[in-house]
C-alpha cells in the first residue's frame, strides 16, 4: 500500500467511524461497517459497506421488518487533497425480500442519461402499502386506522427526502428525466437549454449556501488559494437551513 492510498485509508475509516456513530445512535443498537483498500496505485479507492452482507437491521416494535444496505466508494478529488465519494448506495429492503424496496444513489461519473444522483423504486404497491400500515409513527397509525374504516391508503402519500432547501432537484431535473426515460418530444437544442438553467439554478444555490455556512464557503476558498478576511461581524451560522428535513 503507497502513502497516498494509506492517507486516503485513514481518511475514510474516519468517515466509517461516523457512519457507525450515526447509525448505532439512531438505532439504539451497535452497527458496524467494513473498510476495503483497493489495489490500484495510480488510481486508489477504498470502498465501505455494512458488516453484514444483508444489511442492517431495522425493527418496528422489535421485528425485524426492513435491512438498510450502504455503500460508498471513495478517493481522492480532482486536487488530491480531500476526499471524495465516487459512487454511494442507501438501499431499504423489506426483510426476505431480496429486492429492494427503493435506493438512494449517487455516481459521480455517471453516464449523460442517468443523473448523477437519483432515486430508484422497486416495490410492487403491496409491499409499499404493507409498509406504510405497519409503520408505528402517528401517521402510520392514521393509516391502519383510516384503512380500518374503509379509506384506502395510497403510495402518493409516501415523501421521499430530495435534498432540502438547497440541494432539490429542478425544474431542468424533471425535464431531462422526462426526455430520457419517456423520450417526450423535445426541440434540437433542448439539452443545452437544461444544461444551461441547471447551472443558474445551482449557482443561486451555491450562493445563497455561502449565506448559510459562510465560515464553511470561506475555509473551502482559502484552500483553493484565495484570500479571505472576515468581516467585524463575523455572520451566523444557518443551522436551521443546514439541519432542515
Amino acid at each position: 500500500m503507497t502513502d497516498r492510498t494509506s492517507d486516503l485509508a485513514a481518511r475514510v475509516q474516519g468517515f466509517a467511524q461516523e457512519l457507525i456513530d450515526t447509525l448505532s445512535a439512531v438505532l439504539g443498537a451497535p452497527v458496524s461497517f467494513d473498510v476495503k483498500v483497493g489495489t490500484s496505485p495510480a488510481r486508489p479507492q477504498v470502498a465501505i459497506s455494512q458488516s453484514d452482507p444483508i444489511g442492517v437491521p431495522l425493527t418496528v416494535d422489535g421485528h425485524v421488518m426492513f435491512r438498510l444496505l450502504v455503500q460508498f466508494r471513495c478517493r481522492w478529488n480532482t486536487t488530491g487533497n480531500s476526499l471524495a465519494v465516487e459512487q454511494s448506495s442507501f438501499a431499504v429492503a423489506v426483510e426476505q425480500v431480496a429486492e429492494p424496496f427503493f435506493h438512494f444513489d449517487y455516481v459521480r461519473d455517471s453516464i449523460e442519461s442517468v443523473p448523477v444522483a437519483h432515486l430508484n423504486i422497486h416495490a410492487h404497491r403491496d409491499e409499499v402499502i404493507w409498509a406504510m400500515l405497519m409503520a408505528r409513527t402517528k401517521r402510520g397509525k392514521r393509516r391502519a386506522k383510516d384503512a380500518a374504516n374503509g379509506k384506502i391508503t395510497r403510495i402518493s402519500t409516501l415523501h421521499f427526502p430530495l435534498g432540502g432547501h438547497r440541494h432539490r432537484p429542478s425544474i431542468e431535473d424533471v425535464l431531462e428525466m422526462l426526455v430520457n426515460e419517456f423520450g417526450i418530444d423535445h426541440a434540437e437544442d433542448a439539452r443545452h437549454v437544461l444544461a444551461a438553467g441547471r447551472r443558474r439554478f445551482r449557482s443561486i444555490q451555491t450562493a445563497v449556501g455561502v449565506h448559510d455556512a459562510p465560515e464553511v464557503a470561506a475555509t473551502a476558498l482559502r484552500e483553493l488559494g484565495y484570500t479571505v478576511t472576515a468581516p467585524a461581524n463575523t455572520p451566523v451560522l444557518r443551522a436551521d437551513r443546514l439541519e432542515r428535513y
